[in-house]
């Protein structure tokens, strides 16, 4: 009959060998997911930073005889700071945007923005603010997104928008 008492001791090891071994997976499994969590977005930001620079080089040599037209547009998110935007989100959400206004308007003359009286440049961005703001979906959420600004950098239109998460009262199930 063996000894219940070394039993008892053999058993508590082996037990706080196992608890120990179950408390270090999970932090290993933490480590782990948080890198992956940090590649991931670095990953996404890395490739659309290469999606866009590809357009510009197609636009570039595709209107580089042509100084007075819209040669790129840039969708820049202005955050605010009580309620935060995933990078991930901001990045969809200026995609996005930025879909919706590359047909209206890349390869069309500055003249739209830049010339004729103030009333027709108003216009203009006015345009551009009812088509941008609106209510788009990013990573399965709902954000309403407004144009807040617009500037003319030589041959780039760059446009300033804010998101604001839709909050479930507002979302179309309570309507």
């Amino acid at each position: 009959m063996p000894d219940l008492e070394r039993l008892g001791r053999t058993l508590a090891g082996i037990g706080l060998f196992v608890s120990g071994a179950i408390v270090g997976s999970a932090v290993y499994m933490s480590l782990h997911q948080t890198n992956f969590s940090i590649l991931v977005e670095r990953n996404a930001v890395l490739a659309d930073e290469n999606e866009n620079l590809r357009a510009e080089i197609q636009n570039l040599n595709k209107f580089k005889s042509s100084q007075s037209i819209v040669k790129k547009i840039t969708v820049r998110l202005e955050n605010d700071p009580k309620t935060p935007i995933d990078p991930l989100v901001a990045q969809e959400l200026r995609k996005q945007v930025q879909k919706k206004l590359v047909p209206l308007y890349e390869g069309h003359s500055l003249a739209l923005f830049t010339s004729g009286t103030e009333e027709q440049q108003l216009s203009e961005i006015r345009k551009v603010r009812e088509i941008v703001t609106e209510r788009y979906t990013a990573l399965e959420h709902g954000y309403d997104v407004e144009a807040t600004g617009l500037a003319v950098v030589q041959t780039e239109l760059v446009v300033f928008i804010r998101a604001r998460p839709v909050t479930v009262s507002e979302s179309a199930l309570f309507h």
